[in-house]
């Protein structure tokens, strides 16, 4: 029983971390009456930067996405984590994933 709680502890101190990182993300201070619907950055995302979309969320002041884009040399796709700014579109930070 001890076991147990000792890994529920460190699996909530874990997935707390990884909310901490999306919620430590700055990606704009605009109010979300300014951000880009969701569609619109989804369509976006697919026809201007060529990335597919597996996953879309809010995550604090971005969206973000993982998926697959291109490796740098076109050859082949790699799975990815975006994040944009909801305002004007940009990428904040891209995360190639080993």
């Amino acid at each position: 029983m001890k076991k147990m709680t000792f890994f529920t502890v460190v699996s909530a101190l874990l997935a707390s971390t990884q909310v901490q990182a999306h919620a430590d993300m700055e990606c704009t201070d605009k109010p979300k009456t300014q951000w880009m619907h969701p569609l619109e950055i989804q369509k976006k995302i697919v026809n201007e930067y060529g990335f597919a979309i597996k996953k879309f969320q809010e995550a604090g002041t971005c969206y973000e996405i993982y998926g697959w884009g291109l490796s740098k040399d076109g050859k082949k796709f790699e799975e990815i984590e975006v994040y944009f700014n909801p305002v004007t579109g940009e990428i904040v930070k891209k995360k190639i994933k080993d």
